[in-house]
């Protein structure tokens, strides 16, 4: 800090006394120096403190003779100003104060609906402006219930001198009194109110003016007492504080450019050709421009020591580009956090370093780990930087007790510690209808940057199939059709770039590509970034026709005749046909035609490509998504096809599982005969018990976890996922399950939990030499609990996981330990048999091949229970023995001890959420079901872990786990119907009553719905996601009016779980939370 900004802070005296008092005091000492420059038609003004101070007099008095006094205090009246981009802003904000009310600065590109929930939410009656009115106010006007008052120009303020107006208040008196109210972006809806108080101000200005440790420099002392050329608007927060909590304090000089809506690169050069300057700060667009630009940023190198750019991020070769030339550094801040002191670490200095941010220690940062490598930052409330927190000073935050999540996300720098690179919003992440999740902010950044002809691009998708890319021209001017399809060309190269470093399901197909219309475009935040929620809404007409039109690939009468004509009807040719078509969607360079698609890594996405492409080759409207998911291989699909063409199947197929399971079980026990038997050992008095436990990052997995944390005597947790990332998925789904406090630090999970990638599949379980080897040490139980729910794969998609079972064993069995494997199966390994019988299906492993129902999924769990009593007798003829135990889970039901979501793609809520948009509900569940047993989650974890302890047996014991007081689905039913009613129906609208009905009804519904939606896949998967489970439901009612099946037997888990025999019924309660969970992921 040099000596003009010494000497400045020496008058300021800003601190423990209040801002306008501030303002007078340097008009009074510091009367001619320059408090800031503001661009104007006919070039540069100039203003000092004597002339700013001398404005807030006048302007204080003229609130007074229109409005007279305020009321002040911490309820003061809400004033809101909106204008151009001059010093009004900063002297109606101080002039306020001084009389009495708060100022309110507002967007101007804030929606209606927006202005209206923020005048309200304020109890603003009072709205000024400049003249002429602004245009994007006028609207305004009409829709608020407010006086509306001309403030005086600049000149008037400027031009006249005006009697003294005293602000008496001490600091302490006005402490905790509002001093200016800004917005957040309402990136995720309507913006929201945030009032910075006195205090809030004074601890921001403490926290940027604190000397950092090691002397080190920091953004905000690079910039002390120098000219900073601002390109923000003065109603958002980051332009603001330029001027109030920067150049008031600490003698910044703020200069002030963009008298145009949009600042631009060429706004620098033409206000450096005037002035002198050291800095500048701009959002990423302008800095953009001057990369794309070599002549403008040659030119401000020449003349700055610095750029920041705040408000997103930037794309590397931008940036790079940019840092070649002037030191380049990206500022964090948020409306609810202020701009943090952000210390320059000198082992950023190198290239990329640029995108890097380190806080300051006083700002109390911390990061979170929550998902896909992503960390949110978290400010943590701490005693020992309290007055450096202004997040806990404003008044909205006040009573938070213990941490601000701000929803930003960031990356870890790969080398230098405590460095961090933005990467996102959490409410940018696009959660899709397969769960498959992505950050689409560096693919939307690629693509802009790319084409100097778009302002701005947006993906969406959110509870779709796939992504769609909509996209903002420069120009304003309306496109027809045709000039929108050559945009879309010129525009498609760069989205096939983005597409190449993007996850398989993010891609974007160039059929779900909208250029957005030039009369609405994207509705934008006071920063000019995209309001995603808002914009997503806006086009949500022209984004579900965009959908439709992308699934209605064979429109005409003609095109499907056409197609099966030209169709090949040869085995070979079909064949041929179909492995073009798997390779063109998956991008495989070599497929043999037996290669199973999902054990080659085909997604959902995928899936659905494939069957649109089947579809057009052979003209097969009627070819379903399903077909794909039952036969999947270039040479079974292709049987499927030719027998479609031939008038049908003969059946064959569906007894080809069932075919197949003597002779897997034969192959998979002799693999388990392989197995080394286990020799003695011993585990010491009182030692914690290691634990495996594989799929803990599944619904069921999070809460076996976190069972297993709370229990006295567990010790380390090794934790097997296929994900690399699982660490940071396993934290945001005990999060999101209310198991995690996002405020503890949550030491116990990273000291007690190791969180490796595994293929259970492959030798050692795809673990490294020295991995397995210290699983294999330490490890004395294992939970195996991964296994993939899908009931439209057959048994022959199930190997691996029959495999990974196998290797389970081996574990097991060379452990140093005494070990035990508890493995998760399903009723459904049995439900045929106790359907058949009426009886209750016993605690056993069964022996009879049609146990289990005739689904892959089904079978595939009878026989691993087989393999589970194989090992069990296998492994317990040494000196030391395996013990094998299986619990077989029935319904399992969303957590009632805490808020949690039931998976909404289960049949239940998938049967809840269809019923929504039909209106009714089937009056039975079945005879398998109509007998409600249901285990919530969070009861079936402690039961699991209480099994996973339980004594020993000579065979694989089997413990039944469902609820000991079944209820009839008729006492339940009035809670859904009331529940589904009362909640935001999936169309929209008015809540409605809901019908009972038959089961053959609620089918019949359902089917003439989905034929109502004719090939559109997408609209009828999300409206009536049952479709996706028609045979699963057909069956469930095949048996409707038959004896009810007999619930299994559950003596023994009664006596070996305390957690099981304590469960009661199913309460009309817990059915109405669930329900209101599913319903709020509906819309």
């Amino acid at each position: 800090m040099d000596a003009v900004a010494d000497e400045h802070q020496r008058i300021s005296r800003w601190e423990n006394d209040p801002l306008p008092r501030v303002v007078d005091r340097l008009g009074e000492e510091k009367p001619d120096g320059v408090y800031s420059i503001w661009a104007t038609a006919s070039g540069l003004r100039t203003i000092t403190y004597r002339q700013l101070a001398n404005a807030v007099n006048g302007a204080a008095g003229w609130l007074v003779s229109q409005l007279g006094p305020g009321p002040g205090g911490r309820d003061a009246e809400v004033l809101t100003y909106v204008g151009p981009t001059d010093v009004r802003y900063v002297v109606l904000l101080i002039a306020a104060v001084k009389a009495g009310y708060v100022l309110f600065m507002t967007s101007p590109r804030n929606s209606l609906e927006a202005h209206r929930s923020l005048f309200d939410r304020l109890k603003c009656r009072t709205l000024l402006t400049s003249d002429p009115v602004p245009p994007p106010v006028r609207p305004v006007i009409d829709v608020v219930e407010a006086r509306h008052l001309i403030v005086p120009s600049v000149d008037e303020l400027l031009g006249k001198e005006y009697p003294h107006f005293a602000f008496d208040k001490t600091f302490q008196e006005a402490q905790w009194d509002p001093l200016l109210i800004i917005h957040t972006s309402g990136s995720t809806g309507i913006p929201k109110p945030i009032i910075y108080t006195h205090e809030a101000w004074a601890r921001q200005v403490r926290c940027v003016g604190r000397p950092v440790p090691g002397g080190l420099p920091s953004l905000d002392s690079a910039s002390r007492g120098k000219r900073v050329i601002s390109m923000l608007p003065l109603f958002h927060g980051a332009g603001i504080s330029q001027h109030i909590f920067n150049a008031i304090p600490f003698g910044n000089i703020p200069i002030a450019v963009g008298t145009a809506a949009i600042p631009t690169a060429q706004d620098i050069v033409d206000t450096l050709k005037q002035t002198p300057a050291e800095v500048v700060i701009a959002v990423p667009s302008v800095v953009a421009e001057l990369a794309q630009n070599p002549e403008l940023l040659d030119f401000c190198a020449s003349r700055l020591e610095m750029i920041l750019f705040i408000g997103g991020a930037l794309p590397q070769a931008i940036g790079d580009t940019v840092a070649s030339k002037v030191q380049l550094r990206c500022q964090w801040g948020a409306s609810e956090v202020g701009i943090p002191q952000q210390v320059i670490a000198p082992e950023l200095a190198g290239p990329g370093g640029w995108s890097y941010v380190r806080f300051h220690p006083c700002v109390g940062a911390a990061f979170d780990e929550i998902a896909d490598g992503g960390y949110e930052l978290v400010i943590r409330r701490d005693e020992a930087v309290a007055d450096t927190q202004p997040t806990f000073a404003i008044q909205n935050f006040v009573q938070l007790e213990k941490e601000y999540r701000t929803k930003d996300l960031f990356v870890p720098h790969p080398t230098v510690p405590d460095a961090w690179q933005w990467c996102a919003r959490a409410d940018d992440i696009i959660v899709f209808l397969n769960g498959e999740k992505t950050n689409p902010v560096s693919m939307e950044q690629h693509i802009v940057a790319r084409n100097p002809e778009l302002r701005g691009a947006i993906v969406v998708g959110s509870q779709r199939i796939q992504a769609a890319l909509l996209i903002e021209p420069v120009s304003t001017a309306k496109l027809t059709t045709a000039e929108q399809a050559a945009l879309i060309e010129r525009v498609w190269p760069s989205v096939e770039e983005a597409n190449q470093s993007a996850p398989m399901h993010a891609r974007i197909d160039k059929s779900l590509i909208l250029v957005t219309p030039a009369d609405r475009p994207p509705i934008r935040a006071g920063k000019g970034t995209i309001q995603r929620a808002s914009t997503v809404a806006q086009y949500a007409a022209e984004i579900d026709q965009l959908y439709a039109q992308a699934d209605e690939t064979l429109e005409d009468d003609e095109a499907p005749a056409a197609a099966a004509a030209a169709a090949p009807t040869d085995a070979a040719g079909v064949a041929r046909v179909i492995r073009e078509a798997v390779r063109a969607v998956t991008g495989w360079p070599t497929l043999e035609d037996a290669d199973g698609f999902f054990e080659r890594g085909m997604d959902s996405l995928q899936a659905l490509r494939l069957t649109r492409a089947v579809r057009r080759a052979f003209g097969r409207q009627d070819l379903a998504l399903s077909t794909i998911y039952q036969h999947p291989s270039v040479q079974a699909l292709a049987e499927v096809v030719l027998a479609q063409a031939q008038g049908g199947l003969n059946g064959a197929e569906s007894d080809r599982d069932r075919a197949e399971i003597e002779p897997m079980l034969a192959t998979y026990r002799r693999l388990i005969q392989e197995i080394a038997q286990p020799t003695e050992k011993k585990r010491g008095a009182g030692e914690l018990i290691d634990v495996v436990l594989t799929g803990s990052t599944g619904t069921v997995g999070t809460f076996l976890l976190h069972a297993l944390l709370s229990r006295p005597g567990t010790g380390h947790i090794f934790c097997l996922n296929r994900s690399a990332d699982a660490g940071a998925v396993q934290r945001a789904k005990l999060a999101d399950a209310g198991l995690l406090s996002a405020g503890d630090g949550n030491d116990d999970l990273a000291a007690r939990v190791s969180f490796l990638q595994a293929d259970l599949a492959a030798p050692r379980l795809g673990l490294d030499a020295a991995a397995y080897e210290t699983i294999r040490s330490r490890a004395s139980v294992v939970i195996h609990n991964a296994w993939p729910v899908n009931f439209n794969l057959p048994l022959s998609a199930f190997r691996p996981q029959l495999t990974g079972l196998v290797h389970i064993f081996s574990l097991a069995a060379a452990a140093a330990r005494p070990a035990r494997v508890l493995f998760v199966s399903s009723v459904s390994a049995v439900g045929a048999a106790a359907a058949r019988s009426g009886e209750p299906a016993p605690e056993l492993v069964p022996t009879d091949p049609d146990a289990p129902y005739a689904t892959g999924y089904s079978r595939a769990k009878f026989l691993a229970e087989r393999l589970c009593d194989a090992a069990a007798a296998h492994l317990s003829g040494g000196s030391a023995a395996v013990d094998v135990a299986v619990a077989r889970v029935g319904q399992v039901a969303g957590p009632v001890r805490r808020p949690g979501l039931w998976n909404p793609a289960e049949w239940l809520p998938t049967m809840v959420r269809s019923s929504a948009a039909l209106g009714c509900l089937p009056d039975s569940l079945g005879a398998a079901f109509d007998a409600v047993d249901f285990v919530p989650v969070d009861v079936l974890a402690d039961a699991v872990v209480d099994l996973a302890t339980a004594a020993p047996e000579r065979r694989a014991a089997v413990f039944n786990l469902r609820n000991p007081h079944p209820v009839p689905w008729a006492a339940l039913l009035p809670a859904v119907a009331d529940a589904l009613a009362t909640a935001a129906p999936v169309s929209g609208g008015a809540p409605s009553p809901v019908e009972v009905v038959a089961p053959a009804t609620w089918l019949s519904r359902l089917q003439e719905a989905a034929t109502k939606e004719g090939d559109n896949i997408e609209a009828a998967a999300r409206r009536l996601p049952a479709l996706k489970l028609l045979g699963f439901f057909q069956g469930l009612w095949a048996s409707q009016g038959t004896e009810p099946v007999a619930p299994m037997a559950i003596e023994r888990a009664l006596a070996a779980s305390p957690a099981l025999a304590a469960l009661g019924p199913v309460e009309p309660g817990w059915v109405r939370k669930w329900v209101a969970e599913w319903a709020s992921v509906w819309s």
